[in-house]
């Protein structure tokens, strides 16, 4: 099965389109489950969300947190509690998700950070960032300490410029590497169950 084929609708627009408004408020949502759960769990609590109609912040402002907390439980998602505040927050938020910084999403939306404002960026306008979560970092680190060019305690840019350079070295482009790896990484943990 292809990559492509494993990832969530939401995750894999039709290569050259560009989101819709609602759809941007989709994938910001599906960005703020996607913290510290596996993915098939973070599909199938936005799968929950999206068929309740609370997707959208247009639809979030509608429900009460602890409603969007319930559809999270139903869905076994991990700290359902805790999400729920951060898309009922996101919910309010006035942010332009068409022209925001990756800087403006990581101080305006709690719960996104450096590698949730570089996934969304890249996925939905396909601005060349590394998204650098502990899969990536791993396979980074493993690849700088064969050329020597290992630093302790690098900064997030640091990693995504080295890996955005792996990247070219490679022939690949950043998100087609961070695929391959993500994949290598999924099928790897299923033969150890």
């Amino acid at each position: 099965m292809s990559v492509n084929k494993e990832l969530h609708n939401i995750d894999r627009p039709l290569e050259g389109s560009k989101y819709k408004a609602l759809e941007l408020d989709e994938f910001m949502v599906f960005c703020i489950l996607d913290t510290a759960c596996p993915y098939e769990m973070v599909c199938k609590a936005f799968d929950e969300l999206k068929e309740m109609g609370m997707t959208t912040r247009k639809e979030i402002i509608k429900w009460r947190e602890d409603m969007i907390e319930n559809a999270l439980r139903r869905a076994g998602y991990r700290f359902p509690k805790q999400h729920a505040g951060r898309i009922k927050k996101f919910g309010y938020s006035s942010i332009d998700l068409r022209t925001a910084t990756r800087e403006e999403l990581v101080d305006n939306i709690t719960g996104i950070g450096m590698k949730l404002a570089s996934m969304f960026l890249r996925n939905t306008r396909g601005e060349e960032y590394a998204v650098i979560d502990v899969h990536t970092d791993r396979w980074l680190e493993k690849e700088l300490r064969a050329f020597d060019q290992w630093k302790p305690r690098m900064s997030y840019e640091e990693k995504e410029k080295a890996f955005i350079n792996l990247a070219k070295i490679i022939g690949k482009t950043p998100k087609e590497l961070d695929l391959e790896i993500w994949q290598k990484m999924r099928i790897g943990n299923r033969k150890k169950k």
